[in-house]
């Protein structure tokens, strides 16, 4: 167009530079301004969407009944403290759960862990390992049955009052666009020797004191700027400084090589403080996927079809046709110890 008007002399070459100038200058604005009003109406609907969850009221935690009461001081004088006084027992009792279309998961399920004892969780995918987790957790209420922390229901308790004692760490990790040190601490006043102790145990001490500002470094938005492994390593030691009595990892070290993840539950089996007046270590239940995570293990439990199949050690449900066939699997994918 400009060596046409040129040519037919209605404008000239410097008019021509001149408007090719102008045109670029206003390519970058006129971009911005197509993001922003293609952005516009996704922005609207989320925004919708976020003031829709904040708007919901939280649900009021229910008085314990009478009942629960009496259960409460019957386990407290037997030793198995409530929620946030100590080691407590955990228990499934004929425990059940279905999705609302129907499919049920885990059906008439028992199961009781003892204080400080360290428990693998292995099954085939869809036996309902991540179920039990959100069960012992609190995030969803069991269709059938009761799962007791120190002897009080979890529905009970509700979210709020099991994360007073249980502890979860999920494969999945989120870490805030924040330092170490808030990611760890979530605004809470933890001492330095404090941190120190839990990173040693979650084997994030090397890496954190390597950063360019030790606990003070900035990492982006769910973590983008750490490894897997090491997202992984931060959420354990942000878990241990809550001094759960109950610790439950959901394949929470699944980026972490062997050897690592060895000394980490090596670590967690330890008392997380030599000096505690209980000196007791936290009740360990691990979804475990090699078999170097299932030897560590006290007991290991075989999930099969929503129930507990076998429970022993691994060497003792080598025996168990289909805990067998699982274990030769893990081997073949490389988990052999």
């Amino acid at each position: 167009m400009g060596v046409w008007l040129v040519d037919g002399g209605s404008v000239t070459i410097g008019d021509v530079v001149r408007a090719m100038s102008l045109f670029s200058i206003l390519t970058l604005p006129m971009e911005i301004l197509g993001f922003l009003f293609q952005e516009m109406p996704r922005s609207v609907v989320a925004m919708d969407r976020i003031d829709g969850v904040l708007a919901v009221a939280t649900e009021p935690r229910p008085e314990p009944s009478s009942e629960s009461r009496s259960e409460m001081a019957s386990a407290n004088a037997t030793g198995s403290a409530g929620p946030g006084s100590g080691p407590v027992v955990v228990e499934f009792e004929s425990v059940g759960f279905a999705h609302p279309d129907g499919l049920d998961v885990l059906g008439d399920l028992e199961l009781r862990l003892e204080p400080g004892e360290s428990v693998a969780l292995v099954g085939a995918t869809g036996s309902g390992k991540s179920t039990l987790v959100a069960l012992l957790a609190g995030l969803v209420p069991p269709t059938d049955g009761e799962v007791r922390i120190g002897g009080q229901a979890t529905t009970t308790l509700g979210p709020e009052g099991v994360a007073v004692s249980v502890a979860t760490v999920l494969q999945e990790t989120f870490l805030f666009a924040d330092t170490v040190r808030a990611n760890l601490t979530l605004g809470r006043e933890v001492a330095d020797d404090e941190l120190a102790a839990a990173l040693d145990a979650a084997s994030a001490a090397g890496f954190v004191s390597a950063l360019t500002e030790g606990l003070d470094t900035m990492v982006g938005e769910r973590g983008v700027t750490l490894s897997g492994g090491q997202r992984q390593r931060l959420a354990i030691a942000r878990a241990l400084l809550r001094r759960p009595a109950v610790l439950v990892l959901d394949d929470a070290t699944s980026a972490v090589d062997p050897v690592v993840e060895a000394g980490i539950l090596a670590a967690l089996r330890r008392p997380a403080d030599q000096e505690a007046s209980s000196g007791e270590r936290p009740t360990l239940l691990v979804v475990a996927h090699r078999l170097a995570t299932i030897r560590l293990a006290d007991r290991v439990l075989f999930l099969d079809g929503g129930r507990i199949a076998a429970s022993g050690t691994h060497e003792e449900l080598l025996e168990v046709e289909g805990y067998a066939a699982l274990a030769r699997a893990y081997e073949l994918a490389g988990g052999k110890a």
